[in-house]
């Protein structure tokens, strides 16, 4: 506690720091220039990488859902624009406090009780997201074993949803999570990012050779509220931001203007791809009859498809240890321990997380309430976590508020985190609704619901 006590007093004896005097990574990197990183391409791939993911396949449902085109483009570019400047905010204050995680980050500003607070929800959330990557994977080698072998696959233990699951998650997805760096994932991202761009393509072909009959798309909503269908599945999709902070103090030289063109450049490909595979989606199936994730619906036997579906856990593979990384660092956080204890204690920690997500998500293929409700969380990390930090800084510069633009700064942060506010609450009452439904619809809150069908039973 004297030690964040500290750290709060150097903050407020440089109350110019936001304007004329050198950031603590300008510092740093001065005294390490020749220490390992990444370069702006790595961490653009790493960003990506962490983005991109099972939100792709249900974006043209959403599109569906959201009334059409014109404002599922829309609200997401609105969105987009707040979503970056999170991201920038966040590396902003990471510079002022000089801290590589978000939980130092919230002691260096709040002290002791947001530290415990926002580790132990970065904890549960990384842990909830390892369960659904797990169930993506599994659910991806079922469908193609399903395709090739028939049912018959159910009654071969070798090719069970169980020993396929932990066969090849083991290969290839634990010995990428003992590393204490982020930067040793960006070429496994960089992989990721080929697969998922790969399945977009897919389903763009798929938009122009799909033979069946469809309905034609929506352009304008029926009812204005219809828009709101489409911001749950949008924070889920672009949610980056709990590794945002890890991933800018991996960069080999910590500056805020090069984080800045990385996360723009990553949002914007982020944004092409998501819009392109909602459009693409979309004009396949029509109004209505869109699936929520995509590629189950396509039948054929195509090698070009299942080699869509294998790509999808091939995504997952590379996304795992990031996130991984970031709840281990929360655990150790919380356990008063940092990311360079013994390496014998962090490949336990490691194993433990691994295997415990491991047999959850083999035990229990159906955690959609729970991912759903943890779904809350994903806007607190983009808008409100953000939104608090900016509050923080700016009084902690400028107590009286003097400048113009520290008003203005005081309001843009009470804007996003009332907006995270807003958007939390949607979707924790469409949560709590689709918990109510009785019916066979699949309803769209997280894109995740889909993900828990076992194909044997």
């Amino acid at each position: 506690m004297n030690c964040l006590i500290g750290d709060m007093e150097q903050l407020i004896s440089n109350d110019m720091l936001l304007c004329t005097a050198p950031s603590p990574s300008s510092i740093y990197n001065n005294r390490n220039n020749n220490r390992s990183g990444t370069n702006v391409i790595s961490t653009i791939f790493l960003i990506v990488n962490a983005t991109l993911g099972a939100g792709l396949l249900n974006f043209p449902q959403a599109f569906d859902k959201a009334g059409g085109l014109v404002t599922s483009i829309s609200v997401q570019l609105v969105l987009l624009v707040f979503i970056t400047a999170t991201l920038i905010i966040l590396a902003n204050c990471s510079d002022i406090t000089n801290t590589c995680s978000m939980q130092d980050m919230f002691a260096n500003f709040y002290g002791q009780k947001s530290f415990l607070l926002c580790a132990f929800c970065i904890m549960i959330y990384s842990f909830g997201c390892c369960l659904t990557f797990l169930i993506i994977i599994g659910d991806q080698f079922d469908r193609v074993l399903l395709t090739y072998y028939g049912f018959d696959y159910c009654h071969t233990w070798y090719l069970s949803r169980t020993f396929v699951t932990i066969v090849t998650c083991s290969l290839f997805i634990l010995p990428l999570c003992f590393f204490k760096r982020l930067d040793i994932l960006s070429y496994t991202s960089s992989i990721g990012c080929i697969t998922i761009l790969y399945v977009a393509l897919l389903i763009v072909y798929k938009s122009f050779t799909y033979t069946e009959s469809s309905n034609p798309m929506k352009i304008w909503p029926d009812n204005k509220l219809e828009a709101l269908q489409i911001i749950p599945i949008i924070c889920f999709a672009y949610q980056n931001h709990m590794t945002a902070i890890p991933m800018y103090a991996c960069m080999k030289e910590r500056n805020l203007r090069k984080f800045t063109l990385c996360a723009i450049v990553s949002m914007i490909i982020c944004f092409i791809i998501y819009t392109v595979v909602g459009i693409s989606g979309y004009a396949t199936f029509g109004i209505d009859k869109v699936p929520s994730d995509i590629l189950q619906e396509y039948t054929d036997k195509s090698i070009i498809l299942t080699l869509g579906i294998i790509f999808i856990a091939i995504k997952n593979f590379t996304t795992y240890p990031i996130v991984l990384y970031c709840g281990r660092d929360a655990l150790l956080s919380l356990l008063g321990m940092d990311i360079n204890i013994t390496i014998k204690f962090r490949v336990f920690i490691t194993l433990i997380w691994y295997i415990l997500s491991l047999i959850i998500a083999i035990l229990v293929p159906d955690i959609s309430p729970v991912i759903n409700l943890l779904g809350v969380l994903s806007a607190a990390f983009i808008f409100i976590f953000p939104g608090i930090c900016l509050f923080q800084c700016i009084l902690l510069k400028d107590s009286e508020l003097h400048l113009n633009k520290d008003r203005l700064l005081i309001f843009f942060a009470v804007f996003i985190t009332a907006l995270g506010a807003f958007v939390s609450g949607i979707i924790f009452v469409e949560t709590i609704e689709d918990l109510s439904i009785t019916s066979k619809t699949i309803p769209l809150v997280t894109g995740f619901r889909h993900l828990n069908k076992n194909l044997c039973t």
